[in-house]
């Protein structure tokens, strides 16, 4: 089954993402260490690709399908789509 990201967004601690079938995951910047070290404008600069979320200014990526399989919610796949970000 492949879930269609809705929306993301982030707080002073984590990154978040909400599947349009009501799916949540998040990842607490503490683990990765450019988010950890980024200022909050920053971490608030991020655009979304077919795969995951990309933050310009410290060039880090996160993948979707990595947080949702992280938080128990999907499997790994080879196409590594899953859970995916479309217009």
């Amino acid at each position: 089954m492949k879930h269609k990201i809705l929306k993301v967004w982030v707080d002073d601690v984590k990154v978040y993402a909400l599947t349009i079938d009501g799916l949540e995951a998040s990842y607490e910047f503490e683990r990765w260490p450019l988010l950890k070290s980024a200022t909050k404008k920053q971490r608030e600069n991020f655009y979304l690709s077919y795969l995951g979320i990309h933050w310009p200014d410290i060039n880090e990526d996160l993948s979707f399908e990595g947080m949702f399989h992280d938080a128990g919610l999907c499997s790994i796949t080879n196409t590594e789509d899953s859970v995916y970000y479309s217009i």
